[in-house]
């Protein structure tokens, strides 16, 4: 069916109409997206490139159905055919029509692909030349003579022969490897709330119980105080860190849940999307619908690969949202007990000159970790929040001193009594 006859039946006509209909459709909505691109506007092309790829799906689709794609000999032949008759017939009349109505800038845009359409069919001819030399040469040979089994092994056995011998074990431990990085990075990424509850729990403790046991110079207030803390802080954080980590997990899900209704409601459009994300990855229109051909055969494929690569959302969830408040809890919690500690054993300021100290480097050691960790320099990391708490202790003890707010007792005015005269 290259072309609408007399003899098609409506069915074949309503296909050909179809795929006239879907070519045009992409032709124009990639001439709108190239105009909005022209005007600023490169998320309205997106829009326009996206529909576009779609329509290309739908034409696609029937011309399968109406079987007007034949082997790669006869699609050769049909093309030549075709652009023959365009070159020497078709553009010839319309460049001549477009002359005797005055149509000078139809008549040279039928030029130019005129003359395009003369590469083309040298193209094609090659092509088809070659295509059937090709098949004459393969007809016209011996068939090989069978090897033995003893005898020489082929290019492919011999390039996968040693990947075969040990095939098992390499892809198990490649399997396992996988699994192993995937919670591994989670695991990395649960730092963050270790990191942040450690840092909190030793900076806002030491400022407290230094403040407190500075100014009032009493035991029990400062360790009913620290603990006060401690246990509000680490209720606090892990509550944070539990609804932030849950929350997040919902808007994944929901994000996932809508992609897998679309799929099921809209399959060409999300074929589409899938194509458009494979040319951009580098891929030509051939190599990118032919893999997401492959990959919309599994919907569950489909849909993961979609929602990583289009949405950027691991479909394995790694987020555990108790995980993550137990780990931003108890990291504050144990933070917070080591400028509280040296007040259980000491008193006055053995006890302050202590639980600083020991604030000071529990800050460094978390510093120079964090630093291993992301590849940073360890020292300048313990450094850095080393400085930060030393700033903070010394907040406190200004505050405690009386160098914050005044110490002094507030004096009241007296007022001596007025003597009345009674004279």
């Amino acid at each position: 069916m290259a072309s609408e006859t007399p003899n098609m039946t409506k069915t074949e006509k309503n296909l050909w109409s179809a795929i006239v209909g879907e070519a045009l459709a992409y032709l124009k909505y990639n001439a709108y997206a190239h105009r909005a691109l022209e005007e600023g506007l490169p998320e309205v092309a997106q829009v326009f490139q996206e529909v576009a790829g779609a329509e290309t799906i739908h034409g696609l689709n029937h011309l399968r159905v109406s079987g007007d794609i034949g082997s790669t000999l006869e699609n050769l032949r049909t093309v030549t055919e075709g652009e023959s008759k365009e070159f020497s017939t078709m553009y010839p009349r319309m460049i001549r029509d477009a002359q005797d109505e005055g149509r000078k800038d139809a008549a040279d845009s039928f030029s130019l692909a005129m003359e395009r359409e003369r590469h083309h069919l040298d193209v094609f001819t090659r092509a088809l030349d070659q295509l059937e030399a090709r098949q004459t040469v393969v007809v016209a040979q011996p068939a090989p003579a069978e090897e033995t089994v003893e005898g020489p092994q082929s290019r492919e056995q011999t390039q996968f022969a040693p990947v075969a011998a040990n095939d098992l074990d390499t892809f198990v431990s490649a399997a396992i490897e996988l699994d192993r990085e995937r919670w591994r990075v989670a695991s990395l990424g649960r730092i963050r709330e270790v990191v942040f509850g450690a840092q909190d729990g030793i900076l806002s403790t030491v400022a407290l119980v230094t403040s407190v046991a500075v100014a009032l110079d009493s035991q029990t207030a400062v360790l009913v105080a620290g603990l006060a803390a401690a246990a509000a802080g680490t209720i606090s954080m892990a509550t944070g860190a539990y609804l932030g980590s849950r929350a997040e997990q919902d808007v994944q899900r929901a994000e996932i849940a809508r992609e897998a209704q679309e799929i099921e409601e809209k399959p060409a459009e999300e074929l589409a999307e899938l194509v458009v994300i494979f040319q951009r990855e580098g891929r030509t229109f051939e190599e990118a619908r032919r893999m997401a051909d492959e990959i919309a055969e599994d919907k569950e494929l489909w849909l993961r690969t979609l929602v990583e690569k289009e949405l950027g959302i691991s479909p394995d969830e790694t987020t555990n949202p108790i995980k993550d408040a137990a780990a931003m809890g108890l990291s504050f919690l144990l933070a917070a007990s080591v400028p509280i500690i040296p007040h259980v054993v000491l008193t006055g300021t053995a006890a302050i000159s202590v639980s600083v100290a020991g604030a000071l480097v529990a800050l460094f050691v978390l510093g120079s970790l964090k630093g291993r960790l992301v590849q940073k320099s360890p020292i300048l990391q313990g450094l850095e929040i080393l400085g930060i708490g030393a700033v903070s202790a010394a907040i406190g003890f200004a505050l405690g001193d009386g160098k914050g707010p005044s110490k002094k007792p507030a004096v009241w005015p007296t007022r001596s009594p007025k003597t009345r005269n009674y004279g």
